[in-house]
């Protein structure tokens, strides 16, 4: 059970603070201000209940602003209307106030216009039926000052909206005009990789044929048997400054030859294909961009087979592409780690539930090409619904079965 409790406070203790600090802390000063009125006004005032319990209402509806703001402000006005009806010698204290303000911003801020505009009908109305009933917030000057407060506090959300809109379909035309990108690099190294084969190919063909003619005439035409040792080495010199030419291409990311490679042996670049070790620079990327991104990687999966890591990073790198593409800011978790006593990869890519979606349905493309991938490497992935709410991307991969 303590297990169970420790996990759901490591997955969100971020939403417990930013929900309830706010309201704790206005509810504290609410019950000071209304123990001291109490104690300091005149003999007959309201007692204390009736200013303390719709103050702790009104700061326990604040703890929804942010995922059912209209409720939110509905408990609020309640509480802040409820009791002149009731007590007519209650007050409203400025913490009521408070929390009604924050409460309308709240709706201006997470709700569609339209919706919101409902709140600060309601508001407005609400302000209206106070100032009938406490005649000294009718005079000009107070319900003006009051009316400005709500307005300015309702104008700020729809602003703070617009910007976070802007900035999120800035951050996702950036991140999809990177992942077009790497997808372009991508398809070129795949055409490279077509020539590269057909040049091998080819090469070894004529250069085994040579080779057995030139051994058959080594004894009865030395000099056929030269002609032929030539042109191996002509085709070899040729066929090697071609993969030279070739190679810095397929290596290259964005435009850059031979990106973070290193010369060979014989001074030809070398550019090794990703590994589980690149993960970390792929997520650094993402965050540098705009999309939060929490590395988990276990220990133990330095020195897997080349092929399993190659897998394991595409899976990684389709996962933060489908977030990009489905989920936007939302965030995504990756976790990397050796199973059944390291006789399997395990590779996870979550992400949370999305505010808004730039593209609520894709083709799959990406997701059965990479399902391809991992059953050919004899693995097994399943993507859908995460326990608690966004999207799982879960693959498993036989280590043995993957080729190094």
């Amino acid at each position: 059970m303590f297990g169970v409790a420790r996990r759901w406070w490591k997955a969100h203790w971020q939403d417990v603070i930013f929900d309830g600090a706010p309201p704790l802390v206005l509810l504290v000063l609410g019950m000071f201000d209304a123990v001291t009125g109490a104690l300091s006004g005149p003999v007959g005032s309201a007692p204390v209940a009736t200013s303390l319990i719709p103050g702790a209402v009104s700061c326990l509806g604040l703890l929804l602003r942010r995922h059912r703001p209209l409720v939110a402000l509905a408990v609020v006005l309640l509480a802040v209307l409820l009791p002149p009806l009731v007590a007519p010698t209650s007050v409203t204290y400025w913490n009521e106030f408070v929390v009604w303000v924050v409460a309308l911003y709240s709706c201006a801020r997470h709700l569609p216009r339209a919706r919101a505009l409902m709140g600060l009908g309601v508001s407005v109305a609400a302000m209206a039926a106070l100032a009938l009933e406490y005649p000294e917030l009718g005079d000009p000057g107070g319900l003006m000052f009051n009316s400005m407060v709500l307005v300015g506090a309702f104008v700020t959300g729809l602003l703070a909206r617009s910007r976070t809109e802007y900035l999120e379909r800035s951050i996702r035309a950036e991140l999809e005009r990177a992942v077009a990108q790497e997808r372009a690099v991508a398809q070129e190294r795949q055409r490279i990789a077509r020539e590269l084969h057909d040049i091998i190919s080819h090469t070894i063909t004529v250069i085994v044929m040579q080779a057995g003619g030139a051994r058959l005439a080594s004894q009865s035409d030395p000099r056929a048997a030269q002609k032929a040792l030539r042109q191996i080495e002509e085709l070899g010199r040729s066929s090697l400054g071609e993969l030279r030419t070739l190679l810095p291409l397929l290596g290259s990311s964005g435009g850059s030859s031979n990106s973070g490679g290193r010369p060979g042996p014989d001074g030809t670049p070398e550019t090794p294909q990703p590994t589980l070790a690149d993960v970390g620079a792929l997520c650094e990327r993402m965050r540098r961009i705009g999309l939060p991104v929490v590395l988990r990687a276990g220990a133990g999966t330095e020195g897997l087979p080349p092929g399993l890591q190659l897998t394991a990073y595409r899976v990684v790198q389709e996962g933060l592409t489908n977030v990009i593409r489905h989920a936007g800011r939302s965030g995504a978790t990756v976790r990397i780690a050796l199973e059944g006593e390291g006789e399997f990869l395990a590779v996870e890519v979550e992400n949370g539930v999305a505010d808004s979606v730039l593209h609520p349905a894709g083709s799959r493309r990406g997701l059965h090409g990479l399902e391809e991938r991992v059953r050919l490497a004899g693995g097994e992935l399943h993507a859908g619904p995460a326990p608690h709410g966004g999207f799982l991307l879960s693959v498993r991969l036989p280590v043995a079965r993957v080729p190094a």
